[in-house]
């Protein structure tokens, strides 16, 4: 699952409202996944990650991995699947967590 793009009911961290977007999977938890933000306005933080084969993966603009903004979400936000990331886009996802999520 990891790599996987879907359209979700993704929530705001005060956890009263949500916003349809696009996120990322980083890891399956059977009945739950953690996702990451996926947006369209560019940033460029050391936890942003542009994500170069931006329309394989189903996305409609130019787009950026925040793997910053990471949640465990119940599945059942997932409304579709968009796609899925290029190797390249998942390899760049890996090396940004490797570096920078060390505890």
């Amino acid at each position: 699952m990891f790599g996987e793009i879907f359209l979700c009911e993704f929530p705001f961290t005060s956890g009263r409202t949500s916003k349809i977007r696009p996120a990322l999977t980083l890891f399956d938890l059977r009945r739950d996944a953690i996702i990451c933000r996926v947006t369209s306005v560019l940033h460029n933080g050391p936890l942003d990650v542009r994500l170069d084969d931006w329309a394989s993966a189903g996305l409609l603009k130019a787009s950026v991995a925040r793997v910053d903004r990471i949640i465990t979400a119940e599945k059942k936000i997932f409304l579709r699947r968009l796609g899925v990331l290029s190797a390249s886009d998942k390899e760049a996802i890996r090396n940004t967590w490797n570096t920078n999520m060390k505890l």
